[in-house]
């Protein structure tokens, strides 16, 4: 990819051809900045643009699309996997407004702060060692193995996510509903969990999104399934839920199907870190020791303090 560096109007044409293009706005005006992709000041940001700020936007929007394939692929194989007990007839065992809301609404917010928040190295850091920037040209984050390695865990997750409730119900008197149900918040569970095994930089922000979206989910099946008496007849969703969130086998079965779903992925990433570490895992790890570092030295200045403060 070609990138072009202009700061006046001569230089509009080379912004414009070039893939990424940097306005700088000086004494020759701002045609070069209107005309540029980004738009800095001076020269001197342009290393943290590129070290820092070009790392993170291509660490984040590479995660984000894998991410946003897997959640797709992870949900729709729900549906496929069922097929092969209704004769491939295209009936569905979630209720379709609830399957509608489910990527539009109830885990639309979480990734999309995940790619707009996520940092998987801290700028400081980035900035003292520049050869991290080298892992964006040579495409890490988003290779073929990794992509399609996603999709495979997608197919696993799905597959743990249909049949855990398909044996747990299996032999029991349960409408289509009753049946989907589990299997519905169970995918939403593991969904959101893959997320934080994946995300990097937690805040209050993605705690607030993720607990949020699991409160309207809740939310939202209750008061569907409470005034829905007439949906889908014969069968229909009305309190559906309510039943569902008093019996114990549904929470055995979330919990059961979410832990056996995300198992593979969440030794991989151990065994990834633990013996063979790439150079922005070992990157983190130093981040890591930094924060640890300046919490004791912060902690050891405040001690004498509060030491005069408790004596006096």
């Amino acid at each position: 990819m070609t990138l072009a560096i202009g700061d006046g109007a001569n230089d509009v044409s080379m912004i414009q051809v070039a893939d990424v293009g940097i306005g700088i706005s000086g004494q020759e005006g701002l045609q070069a900045v209107m005309s540029s992709d980004f738009a800095i000041s001076r020269f001197k940001h342009l290393k943290k643009l590129l070290l820092v700020h070009g790392h993170w936007c291509y660490v984040r929007l590479a995660n984000m699309i894998i991410y946003f394939f897997y959640k797709n692929v992870a949900y729709v194989n729900l549906l496929f996997w069922y097929q092969f007990f209704c004769g491939f007839s295209g009936t569905s065992m979630i209720d379709y407004w609830i399957l509608i809301f489910f990527n539009l609404l109830f885990t639309s917010v979480p990734p999309i702060i995940y790619g707009i928040l996520d940092k998987d190295v801290s700028a400081e850091t980035l900035l003292q060692l520049p050869e991290l920037y080298t892992s964006g040209q040579r495409s890490e984050a988003y290779l073929p193995s990794i992509f399609w390695m996603s999709i495979l865990d997608a197919f696993y997750q799905s597959f743990v996510c249909f049949f855990v409730p398909y044996f747990a119900y299996s032999g029991s008197d349960v409408d289509i509903y009753t049946f989907g149900t589990p299997i519905n918040t169970t995918m939403l569970f593991i969904i959101f969990l893959h997320l934080i095994i994946e995300g990097k930089t937690w805040t209050w922000i993605h705690w607030t999104v993720m607990f949020g979206s699991l409160l309207f989910y809740f939310m939202f099946a209750l008061i569907y399934s409470g005034t829905c008496v007439s949906c889908n007849p014969p069968s229909n969703p009305y309190w559906i839920m309510e039943h569902q969130l008093a019996e114990p086998l549904f929470y055995l079965v979330c919990t059961l199907a979410t832990l056996i779903a995300l198992l593979p992925r969440w030794y991989l990433r151990v065994f990834q870190g633990t013996v063979f570490p790439s150079p922005l895992l070992k990157a983190r790890q130093l981040d890591s020791l930094r924060n640890k570092a300046q919490k004791d030295l912060t902690q050891v200045c405040r001690t004498p303090s509060q030491s005069v403060q408790h004596a006096l």
